[in-house]
């Protein structure tokens, strides 16, 4: 069982119900609809797909809508051309609403002329084209090329170095997050978070908008500023999740330090039961060719190997020439990097840590000691809302777990989780009968043979004497040990 799940940004290039299958087939666990694009019929059209697609497999699927957030951009140019930028020419962006040519751009900011001070550094693509600030006068900031290319329309403004007083939250993000909650979603991503109140914010906005009976969707910070860098540890209490978000980060930020950030955010993010994503430009040359580079090959590997719930594509299959077979080569690149030993895989950073006094954690550390005991690597997880499930995920035990629910909003969400396998089973009406629902379940799934012997536990359940219990259990046999 593949444990680094394969999250996948559903665009034109992957918007048939067919194509989407085929990417499901292939391996992929969980999809994104990306906000910054579409419209809300076409992401409903992709969402509707993509439910169906894996209905017909049998298979569970978690739906991520990222928010746009309060992204930067220049406006357009005459003729929709693109323009040319060059080293030492002067350039300048305005807030007033005009097309654009080769001296002038608009920005869809109206407060970046008041925000901005002189000598400040503007990049813009992704850092492809970098402007030093001379002078601002009205709605008007005089710019200086220092690296300069090729300028199309809309394309995203970084500012590092320069706090901006944009709430996280746009009114386009809160219809955006209305219109997601009401298609029950699974996960909420937010753009360019900086501190641990834009994630609370959201949060409550989750829980009043939440149609389902056990659990919600959960909320995934997204670390791409330097200032959710210096308030990293209290983003992470605050939050559900993270993604690192290494496109604007290494913009907004510097590139040197992503792959240090990268292995902070992830540690931090399991020591601290939370789910990571690791994102932006993963098989990226893979966008316009079928092969992808040797360092980019290695670079998904290192990111399973540092502990990733889920690496993400973003352009590669939204848009991208080549979609099916960015899949088949991500899953191959995570199955070879899971072939290293066991106790490589695993990033035991709980074990470490003081105790916390919580039971899930005892139950988390039973589980995982009860299975070495008995020489099993199986352990599955009777879970109402899938928290217990993500729980032992974050222990990164190296044991294949199976979260067994009867709620199938846990069952989709829990798909991008970390080496859970999900499962639905039948409401049980006593602990032994569920017992055995879970023990039908999983020799119906062809995950466990008579006679293996599989860990069983549960959290707090509903009605059940089962909830806070480590068991040991052999399928096929009638008495568990205990």
């Amino acid at each position: 069982m593949r444990r680094a799940k394969i999250l996948a940004t559903l665009g034109p290039a992957t918007s048939t119900e067919s194509v989407i299958t085929s990417l499901l087939e292939a391996g992929v666990n969980a999809v994104r609809i990306n906000m910054s694009h579409g419209t809300h019929d076409e992401h409903e059209s992709s969402i509707s797909h993509a439910r169906s697609a894996a209905q017909r497999l049998g298979m569970p699927l978690a739906v991520l809508v990222d928010l746009s957030g309060p992204k930067i951009r220049i406006r357009s140019f005459e003729d929709g051309k693109t323009i040319d930028l060059v080293p030492g020419a002067h350039f300048t962006i305005t807030s007033r609403d005009i097309v654009g040519d080769e001296t002038i751009v608009s920005t869809n900011f109206s407060e970046l002329p008041k925000s901005l001070r002189p000598d400040a550094k503007i990049l813009i693509n992704d850092g492809a084209i970098e402007l030093r600030v001379e002078r601002i006068e009205g709605t008007e900031i005089y710019c200086k090329v220092v690296i300069g290319g090729p300028l199309s329309a809309r394309k995203g403004i970084n500012l590092p170095g320069t706090h901006l007083p944009i709430p996280s939250m746009t009114e386009k993000d809160h219809a955006d997050l209305e219109w997601a909650m009401s298609h029950n979603v699974d996960f909420i991503a937010l753009s360019f978070v900086r501190t641990a109140d834009d994630c609370r914010g959201v949060k409550e906005l989750i829980k009043k908008l939440n149609k389902r009976t056990m659990g919600c969707a959960l909320l995934v910070a997204k670390i791409e500023k330097a200032e959710a860098i210096e308030n990293l540890d209290d983003i992470i209490e605050a939050t559900d999740g993270v993604m690192v978000a290494r496109g604007d980060l290494g913009v907004e930020t510097t590139v040197e330090h992503v792959p240090v950030y990268q292995k902070r955010i992830i540690e931090k993010a399991i020591a601290n039961d939370r789910f990571v994503i690791t994102a932006t430009q993963m098989l990226q040359s893979m966008i316009d060719s079928p092969n992808p580079t040797r360092a980019e090959a290695s670079d998904v590997a290192n990111a399973v190997w540092d502990g990733s719930d889920a690496v993400m594509l973003s352009g590669e299959t939204a848009a991208g020439s080549y979609p099916l077979e960015t899949i088949r080569t991500m899953a191959r690149i995570i199955d070879a990097a899971e072939t290293i030993k066991p106790e490589q895989l695993k990033k035991p950073v709980k074990y470490s840590l003081p105790p916390s006094g919580r039971t899930s954690q005892a139950l988390c550390r039973a589980a995982a000691y009860a299975a070495k005991e008995t020489m099993t690597d199986k352990v599955a997880v009777f879970t109402e809302s899938g928290l217990m499930a993500r729980r032992m995920s974050s222990f990164r035990s190296g044991l294949q777990t199976f979260g067994l629910t009867t709620s199938e909003d846990a069952y989709n969400q829990l798909a991008l989780i970390w080496g859970v396998n999900p499962f639905l089973h039948e409401m049980p009406w006593a602990t032994q009968e569920m017992l055995r629902i879970g023990e039908r379940t999983l020799l119906e799934a062809q995950v466990v043979e008579h006679n293996e012997r599989v860990i069983m536990m549960a959290g707090r359940l509903s009605g059940l004497g089962l909830s806070s219990s480590v068991i040991v259990w052999s399928i096929g046999e009638t008495t568990p040990m205990r």
